[in-house]
């Protein structure tokens, strides 16, 4: 947003007089007019949202997380209002306020923001990454210190058929399940389903810490861990929480999923299950 009217504000210059404050009026309204349609192409970057809090400039955080999630841990001063009640929820002139979600599940807040900024006295922004990505800027919670059971974030088959690719990794932990032998010799292993068909869109590592070149730049992707069953996935997810990664979710049901297609079995039932979608700017991060 600051390099759309900085832009515009050195067209205005070349202009002079009346022309020239004509000409900066158009083009701020086009730019706000923008801004209310498509509020994520301004999210803001972690280290955005620090540096305007350090300023002491007056901002409203508000958390679209369900209320559960909020208890267990959110920005310092954000306010819990769930995606799903934001539209029909009335709100004062809250001015600049600053939109998140978990960041690991669906896109909700830019949705959330869309919504927001449809009402009177709001400018909705969203935070890149949700929380997840600012816990993995090291930014302050209010989360409680010490030992607490470990929950995992999961997401549905329907959610990463569904969801937008731009912004999402799938992390192929699989290896091959031997098959039980009807007879007496063992057969082969069921062939493994091919993530790029029946995710066309989506990049594809078998390494989290090898990401495609495509997802290097910008902010951290999410990163979708898929095993056999093997508990692969709760190993790796162990491991990037060691490295300080937090955008990271494991597809519920695994390779038994992917060979259903997404049809109804036997899924994990560890873990916390959240629904996804498009990241912030790039789009559910």
């Amino acid at each position: 947003m600051k390099t759309l009217i900085g832009t515009l504000h050195l067209q205005s210059r070349d202009r002079k007089g009346a022309v020239g404050r004509a000409y900066s009026r158009a083009v701020l309204t086009i730019a706000l007019l923008a801004f209310s349609l498509h509020p994520s192409a301004f999210a803001l970057s972690p280290a955005d949202l620090q540096s305007r809090l350090t300023a002491g400039e007056k901002l409203t955080i508000i958390d679209v997380r369900n209320l559960s999630l909020y208890e267990k841990s959110h920005i310092p001063g954000a306010i819990n209002v769930p995606a799903v009640f934001c539209a029909q929820k009335t709100l004062p002139r809250l001015g600049t306020v600053i939109v998140y979600d978990s960041g690991t599940a669906r896109d909700e807040a830019t949705g959330a923001a869309a919504t927001l900024n449809g009402k009177p006295g709001i400018r909705a922004e969203v935070l890149e990454g949700g929380f997840a990505g600012w816990q993995q800027a090291k930014g302050l919670s209010t989360q409680a210190q010490g030992m607490r059971p470990e929950e995992l974030p999961l997401i549905s088959y329907a959610d990463v058929k569904t969801g937008p690719a731009d912004g999402v990794v799938l992390v192929d932990l699989r290896k091959p399940v031997p098959q039980t032998p009807q007879s007496g010799d063992t057969p082969p292993p069921a062939p493994l389903t091919d993530l790029r068909t029946e995710f066309p869109s989506a990049a594809v590592t078998s390494s989290p810490f090898n990401l495609p070149q495509t997802r290097q730049a910008g902010p951290p992707p999410l990163l979708i861990l898929i095993d056999s069953g093997d508990g692969a996935a709760q190993a790796m997810a162990a491991a990037l929480k060691a490295n300080g990664t937090q955008r990271f979710a494991i597809l519920a049901g695994g390779e038994s999923i992917l060979a259903r297609h997404g049809e109804p079995g036997l899924q994990r039932s560890t873990g916390t299950t959240v629904p996804i979608a498009p990241p912030p700017g790039v789009t559910n991060k």
